[in-house]
């Protein structure tokens, strides 16, 4: 199965390098979507960003879903910021897809 920690929005660089270290340490494999230079800066809106989105080609076994689940959770508890640990991150299938599940702290 191939995921993809998509931090395209620009949400939390920190976050998306963490959780995409610890998938590959699990054997998956990763790609890292970084943010365009362009979105880090609109200075028109004030942006509102929406966090990392764990992209995966093909809906995961239960199994797995664990696996990666714990790595997400272990990830926000070791974030610097209070606040960004308690951030769900949507682990959805492919591009734009349907959202399978939130991660979060809390389960």
């Amino acid at each position: 199965m191939r995921l993809v920690v998509d931090n395209s929005t620009g949400g939390d660089e920190q976050l998306a390098a963490s959780v995409a270290e610890g998938l590959r340490a699990c054997g998956y494999a990763v790609e890292v979507r970084e943010p365009e230079p362009a979105s880090m800066f609109d200075t028109s809106v004030h942006l509102v960003s929406t966090g990392i989105v764990l992209r995966v080609d093909e809906r995961p076994e239960h199994s797995a879903l664990g696996e990666i689940s714990e790595v997400v959770r272990a990830a926000l508890m070791r974030h610097p910021s209070v606040r960004r640990r308690t951030r769900a991150v949507p682990v959805a299938v492919g591009p734009g897809g349907q959202v399978l599940t939130w991660i979060d702290v809390f389960d």
